[in-house]
């Protein structure tokens, strides 16, 4: 599939329109919807599981991870999906607790998305930080870190949290992927768009429990001294694959077993199976 990036002519109008839509897209694209509240402060350790797949990036040039052949690529359409759904493959090698060295494939693009999101929980600004600077591109570090660091404060301040220092129990915050979507953009470039069960816990102890849909770029991002060659990193993207993003419009925060979830193209992921980092869902 070809890249969708556009070329246009800037006029001031444009330019304004352009910064209003980096704005908007900061995060790259997220949406939430909060079910309900509980007071159960256990809340947090709810283990759970779960784009039509586009595209293939064919075999690893240095190996693969979690499985062989067919059980590494994303099924065709949701039809060809399992019905128990997508296990995705582990990383080969781990970094610092967390899995690294996906395959090279299009699954591998997805997976690595399923272990950033698992990865970056809590209420740690470091911990964000690191797995920020661990799953993204180097040229694009400093983007993510800083989205992460936000992405901390906010959720500390939705659990009544200070916005520096320790975190008084029972305050944590957890996810689990549910779905996903994916969309090849370009060669080892793909749209990954990730659905996650998360449960805010405050410092009360009463939980929220909320689906949130979140969209990333990833990209195959070549290591001639890694095991894999290389390995998928999270990715700013251009201005113009951003406005794409907007223009098309992504998947929906929604419920799984609904019409809303089958016509948005959502894939369920096998929860008993896949990538898992180092004690992923703890507060921190």
């Amino acid at each position: 599939m070809s890249s969708r990036t556009t070329s246009t002519t800037p006029t001031p109008a444009g330019n304004l329109a352009r910064i209003a839509v980096l704005v908007v897209i900061a995060a790259v694209a997220a949406t939430a919807v909060w079910l309900g509240t509980r007071g159960d402060d256990g809340a947090a350790d709810r283990d759970g599981g779960t784009e039509p797949a586009a595209g293939t990036s064919g075999d690893s040039p240095g190996g693969s991870a979690g499985g062989s052949g067919s059980e590494l690529l994303a099924p065709e359409s949701v039809a060809a999906a399992p019905a128990e759904g997508v296990t995705m493959p582990t990383g080969s090698t781990q970094t610092d607790g967390y899995a690294t060295g996906f395959p090279y494939t299009d699954l591998g693009a997805v997976a690595l998305q399923v272990e950033l999101a698992r990865a970056q929980v809590g209420l740690d600004y470091d911990q964000a930080a690191t797995v920020a600077q661990l799953y993204s591109d180097p040229a694009d570090q400093a983007v993510f870190e800083q989205r992460s660091r936000d992405a901390v404060g906010l959720r500390r301040q939705q659990a009544g949290v200070p916005a520096e220092g320790e975190v008084p129990a029972p305050a944590s915050y957890a996810v689990t992927p549910m779905a996903y979507t994916l969309e090849e953009l370009d060669t080892d470039y793909y749209v990954v768009n990730l659905l996650s069960y998360v449960t805010l816990t405050d410092v009360d102890g009463e939980s929220r429990d909320g689906l949130y849909a979140g969209t990333q770029l990833v990209r195959w991002v070549a290591e001639p001294d890694a095991a894999n060659g290389g390995d998928w990193k999270v990715v700013e993207g251009s201005t113009a694959d951003l406005e794409n993003l907007i223009a098309q419009g992504q998947p929906k925060a929604v419920a799984p077993e609904t019409k809303e979830f089958e016509d948005a193209g959502w894939i369920m992921i096998d929860p008993t199976g896949g990538t898992s980092s180092a004690e992923a869902g703890e507060s921190s």
